[in-house]
């Protein structure tokens, strides 16, 4: 019988430390990590896209050909694989190669950062998904910490990035990000050190793993 390996999904609000937090979590387990769809750094670009997909669904001649364009490289960049031969030419091309890579990637073990992982591998058997959040004044600070930037800047990331964010998986997946029956386990990072969060998320994988071999042995 193939050994079961260990999965993890992670959504991550704005400020959390979903990387760190993933990246501690896969070296502890030995997991491969794979980032997110939407980094703090492109979500005034996502939410413009969105905000276009919005004229477009009323003006359906206009296509979605430049937001697809736009997300079309992440696939490569972000998750470690080859581009498809030809580009995708719609949102379903688009969203199929990446749930593909999720799959592939969950037979060997992995953390997911982002991508509405939680809702493509929700009944994969054993797999364990969290949600890190807290306050957004909490978030801000704590992002001005981590990354460097000033509070007004930390300020508008918040909002654009959890707009984005919660965009993304609303558009694709008709899913509340906030949803708690998405999660095994939810995590204010903002009162927890990140390194007691990798541990909690962790420990709780291990648990679920665990778990999971022992339905599955003679």
């Amino acid at each position: 019988m193939e050994q079961i390996q260990p999965v993890i999904t992670i959504s991550s609000a704005y400020g959390t430390g979903g990387e760190q937090v993933g990246r501690t979590v896969a070296a502890r387990l030995g997991l491969a990590f794979l980032d997110r769809a939407i980094p703090a750094t492109v979500a005034k670009e996502v939410m413009a896209s969105f905000e276009d997909i919005a004229y477009q669904e009323s003006h359906p001649a206009h296509g979605l050909g430049e937001w697809i364009g736009f997300f079309s490289p992440l696939g490569s960049a972000w998750l470690g694989v080859p581009d498809p031969l030809e580009p995708w030419h719609s949102e379903r091309e688009y969203i199929a190669h990446t749930e593909s890579v999720m799959w592939r990637a969950a037979e060997h073990g992995v953390v997911i950062l982002g991508r509405g992982a939680s809702m493509v591998l929700g009944d994969l058997p054993g797999a364990l998904h969290v949600r890190l959040d807290g306050p957004p004044k909490l978030r801000i600070l704590q992002a001005v910490e981590l990354g460097g930037v000033d509070q007004r800047e930390a300020q508008r990331a918040q909002k654009e990035t959890d707009s984005a964010r919660r965009h993304y998986l609303q558009h694709f997946y008709k899913a509340d990000i906030r949803d708690p029956a998405l999660y095994h386990l939810w995590i204010d990072a903002t009162a927890l050190p990140l390194a007691a969060c990798a541990d909690l998320i962790s420990r709780a994988a291990m648990a679920r793993h665990e778990a999971e071999e022992a339905a599955h042995s003679p």
